[in-house]
């Protein structure tokens, strides 16, 4: 059930004040004490309460997210046999090779042309020129620094990286976030954080075109950080809060009543200097965080062992592996992944290793070169630059890591050569700049951005790269080097790709078609194996209807046709049940998205139902906390700006062009309180698709439309507006999720579990509710002090009436 857990206990009931009170006083000391400490507690039930709030915001918005996900999966994806974005599903008609030979041909499209051409022959396929590697590119381990074996040993803990703070400006709350692993970004001087923070604040828009680095500034004199208020509009700026402590260990003191700090125009300087890092040890600095896993596409969070467990001993680095080795065999199966300590010595007479983690095949435990395993994000202080864990970063697998310096992104060739001098990669005479700081990422960009004509991927389930030509067919070429100024091979090239490749020439496809009426075959040459041909999309999938043609020593000179050989024909045949079925499942799933939507922002919250606290559940049974917990949880969207966003785009969805849709058998409701509903004439589509398919596609997968300015002329067919509404709201790639995912976060985008805008809200509270923890043990101590010196007196004074007495009484 959902309750703030632990408020009773957190707020100190009157059983668990300290000592004993009121023996003389006859005082009820602890309920006095809770009364005078009850503005303190009703802070915390607040702040816990608000902490809820935010937590049932988060889990209604994620149930938003869920829904715009999986009807983009469905729907939209390339990958899915439903998706309305595909030319497939629109084909009025399903036209059939038929023949001996038709399973070398497919076809597509809807041509008048089909009961009059038959295809003779296939004489020639149509490949891109392409440069196969034929060995692994990686050491496909993956492997972590030298780590001391006694995790009681301290290290340098970095209090900054990986921190993040949230700046008002105006009445509009901002988060800025010091990343833990871009080389952009340095923590390691008062000099290099000022320089990260000012330009963490440049990241950030504000609006009207404006950043937060144009109206606050970030300086030091050396010991202290100052913030500057810029603004020339005059608008209020705080440093409303931060995560992990990062204003306390800029120098910073809140302010008593937990409010922002304001920056002003003379700058707002540290109290302190500033604690850019403290030493911990390393059993604390991993103790119970949190890693995602990532095992051949499935991604499962794993909690590290506690720093308790791994200060038991000397060798706390060989408990991480044995609870690290049960915890994969649980996630992915047992033998799949095996974790081991690799490489120990001793070093300054202290004992290292490294941590390693293997793919096996379950049966041999023999090594498995076919799986993927990756370190995909972890908690702030584990990996990157300035982590615990030397040596691994988030990204980081048996494969490259293609987001660090290719000199440490795994290349096998890397530990044989150095870097060349003054090595420069060239490809089709185009020059590509590389140094040995750039990423393979960074590299692999800027040759597909380049003239030089091909396009760079890298397989990681095969470990290759593959360099293609873009340009079709024979036109095509590959042709790799790396020469210095003089003209002398670095041997750049044969670092980054290897030594073992091989480049195939381009060639054209060639097919012989005959049409009725002539016996003359024509032999069509095309770029592609795909290629349109008088209104029909024909494929070729292998070569037939041609035999070879030998010299007298019997090598072969050319290709002839075959006049045995059975021509390829075609069938066609009307078929619009896919697209219809499609369709109906897409317009159901889209208004129930419309109605959740619509239901969030439109329900008012009630606002007698605060989340309960613990007391509160006590006095109720569980169907009277259920009934409750509902009525609280109600309304928590309501006229929320990004949710009123997505409503309105999703009633304009239809409307834009309703009178052309409408022709294909897409409507919207005429029921206002629809809010947007789509309505489906299966017939008019039927109809529609039977007569004019190519209209019917156009209307749904139209292109959208840019003019020479970057104005959007045409915001192109339904589903491609459909597309663009889902990603805006809940795009779950990139480095920018969509709006309702960055301040949510969602199960498909692992990494924005931790890191969200709703999360760091409740983990900024969780840093209030400490200190209102503390101040409210300043408090109990203070008047349990108190209380007792007045116990004490009172004791004094009956001890002395009752002598008085029985002086007098003698």
């Amino acid at each position: 059930m959902s309750t703030i857990g632990g408020l009773s206990s957190g707020t100190n009931s009157a059983s668990s004040i300290r000592g004993y009170g009121g023996l003389a006083s006859g005082l009820d000391r602890d309920s006095l004490i809770e009364s005078m400490t009850y503005a303190t507690t009703s802070k915390i039930q607040k702040q816990q309460q608000n902490k809820q709030k935010i937590a049932w915001r988060q889990e209604a918005m994620r149930g938003i997210t869920d829904k715009l996900y999986n009807f983009s999966q469905s729907f939209i994806s390339y990958t899915s046999p439903k998706n309305l974005l595909s030319s497939k599903l629109y084909q009025a008609s399903t036209i059939t090779p038929v023949g001996a030979n038709s399973k070398y041909i497919s076809v597509s499209g809807n041509s008048s042309m089909t009961g009059s051409m038959s295809i003779v022959g296939v004489k020639q396929m149509a490949s891109n020129a392409q440069c196969n590697f034929s060995e692994a590119v990686s050491g496909q381990k993956l492997e972590s620094g030298k780590i001391d074996n006694n995790l009681n040993e301290e290290k340098a803990f970095n209090n900054i990286a990986g921190t993040s703070m949230t700046i008002k400006y105006g009445k509009k709350y901002f988060n800025i976030t010091l990343p833990e692993n871009d080389k952009e970004y340095d923590y390691t001087s008062l000099d290099g954080v000022t320089d990260s923070l000012n330009k963490a604040l440049s990241k950030v828009a504000i609006g009207d075109g404006k950043k937060l680095s144009d109206v606050i500034t970030v300086e030091n004199d050396g010991s202290k950080v100052s913030f500057i208020n810029t603004d020339t509009a005059g608008n209020k700026i705080e440093l409303a809060g931060s995560t992990d402590e990062l204003l306390e260990n800029l120098g910073f003191q809140g302010r008593p009543d937990g409010g922002g700090i304001e920056v002003t125009a003379d700058g707002t300087k540290a109290e302190y200097n500033a604690r850019l890092t403290e030493k911990k040890s390393i059993a604390d600095q991993i103790g119970g965080k949190k890693v995602a896993f990532t095992y051949n596409g499935k991604t499962e969070w794993i909690t590290l062992a506690s720093a308790e467990d791994l200060k038991k001993d000397d060798n706390g680095l060989k408990t991480l592996t044995e609870d690290l080795q049960k915890k994969l065999d649980k996630a992915f199966g047992t033998g799949r992944v095996k974790v081991a300590l690799t490489g120990e010595e001793t070093v300054d007479k202290k004992t290292i290793s490294a941590l390693s983690f293997q793919t096996t095949v379950p049966e041999t435990g023999k090594k498995d070169s076919s799986s993927v395993f990756a370190v995909s994000a972890g908690e702030r202080g584990l990996f990157g630059t300035y982590g615990a864990l030397t040596g691994i970063s988030a990204g980081d697998s048996n494969r490259l890591n293609l987001d660090v310096s290719f000199m440490e992104s795994g290349l096998a060739s890397v530990a044989e050569n150095k870097f060349p001098e003054n090595g420069k990669l060239q490809i089709n005479g185009v020059e590509i700049e590389v140094t040995k700081n750039s990423t393979l990422r960074e590299i692999m960009d800027t040759i597909n951005s380049s003239e030089a004509g091909v396009k760079i991927s890298y397989l990681s389930e095969a470990d290759r790269f593959v360099i293609t030509s873009t340009q079709d067919g024979a036109s095509g070429k590959i042709d790799i080097t790396s020469k210095d100024a003089d003209g002398n091979d670095t041997g750049l090239d044969k670092l980054i790709f290897g030594t073992k490749y091989t480049i195939s020439e381009g060639k054209d496809a060639i097919v012989a078609v005959k049409y009725a009426g002539s016996d003359k075959e024509v032999e069509v040459t095309r770029a592609n194996n795909s290629f349109n041909l008088n209104g029909l999309t024909i494929t070729a999938k292998g070569l037939f209807g041609y035999k070879d043609v030998t010299d007298a020593d019997g090598n072969v000179v050319d290709k002839k046709l075959d006049e045995s050989s059975e021509a390829v024909t075609f069938d066609v045949e009307m078929n619009t049940e896919p697209a219809v079925s499609a369709i109906k499942e897409m317009v159901e799933a889209f208004n129930e998205i419309v109605k959740l939507v619509n239901d969030e922002v439109s329900t008012k919250p009630n606002r007698k139902y605060d989340p309960l606290t613990s007391e509160q559940e006590d006095e109720m049974s569980e169907s009277q906390v259920k009934a409750w917990n509902e009525k609280a949880k109600a309304g928590l969207l309501f006229n929320d700006s990004d949710i009123r966003g997505l409503a309105d785009g999703l009633r304009s969805m239809v409307s834009r062009d309703s009178a052309a849709l409408k022709q294909f058998g897409i409507s919207v409701s005429t029921n206002y309180s629809d809010n947007g509903k789509i309505v489906f004439d299966e017939e008019a589509f039927k109809t529609a698709l039977s007569t004019d398919p190519d209209a019917v596609l156009d209307a749904f997968t139209r292109p959208a439309a840019v003019n020479d300015l970057g104005e959007t002329t045409d915001p192109g067919g339904l589903m491609v507006r459909m597309q663009t509404l889902m990603n805006k709201y809940a795009s779950t790639t990139g480095s920018t999720k969509g709006i309702l995912i960055e301040r949510a976060g969602s199960q498909y985008a692992p990494t924005s579990i931790l890191s969200n805008s709703m999360q760091k809200q409740m983990d900024e509270i969780d840093a209030n509710i400490e200190s209102l923890m503390d101040r409210l043990k300043m408090e109990q101590d203070r008047y349990i002090s108190q209380f007792t010196t007045l116990e004490t007196l009172i004791s004094q004074m009956n001890s002395q009436s009752s002598w008085l007495a029985s002086s007098f009484g003698a």
